[in-house]
């Protein structure tokens, strides 16, 4: 049954739940809601807050160092292989003076 939460902090409210096996009906508990009034999970405490910004930071700059490494191998890469072509070309026109022998 939905029932509108008043946003009034640790009012009582009624309505049903899933709760931990073992408690008694009537039982107190503590039901935490979202800005939509649905049931979410309890809010982290700081320092959990804390720990999970600093994995999704450190996630984020190795992520980033990935995509910066990937692009600087392949704009190395690319750069290789035309320097390679270059030689090549140019051992083309070099390369048969070298061929003929001498006395």
């Amino acid at each position: 049954m939905p029932h509108r939460f008043d946003r009034s902090r640790g009012s009582t409210h009624t309505d049903e739940a899933l709760v931990e096996s073992g408690l008694k009906a009537g039982t107190r508990t503590v039901i935490w809601t979202d800005s939509r009034d649905e049931i979410t999970a309890e809010p982290l405490t700081p320092m959990e807050a804390s720990i999970e910004a600093g994995a999704l930071a450190t996630v984020a700059a190795l992520a980033f160092a990935g995509i910066a490494f990937g692009a600087g191998t392949l704009a190395r890469w690319r750069l290789d292989r035309r320097r390679i072509d270059r030689w090549g070309t140019d051992w083309d026109l070099v390369g048969p003076r070298w061929g003929h022998r001498t006395g």
